[in-house]
């Protein structure tokens, strides 16, 4: 038995993972894996975002959110 390990782009996934599977009782997919780059990097991210927790003010974590959204709507009304 022989054990194959490939990384295949997104558009070519399905044709290949198709074809694996109808190709002979021979092939079996054992285990198959999607990893996304940009989950990857968010996740890198959102580790990030702890590093200066134990100067955060936790009172204002709520509003962290809703932070750019809430300072546009008080760009939207001083300018109107």
């Amino acid at each position: 038995m022989h054990t194959l390990t490939l990384n295949i782009k997104n558009n070519a996934y399905d044709n290949i993972a198709y074809f694996l599977k109808n190709i002979s009782n021979d092939v079996e997919i054992v285990n198959h894996n999607v990893s996304d780059e940009d989950d990857e990097k968010n996740e890198t991210i959102l580790n990030l975002r702890g590093v200066f927790n134990q100067y955060a003010n936790n009172s204002k974590l709520e509003q962290e959110d809703n932070a750019w959204r809430n300072h546009i709507i008080k760009q939207y009304k001083k300018d109107n």
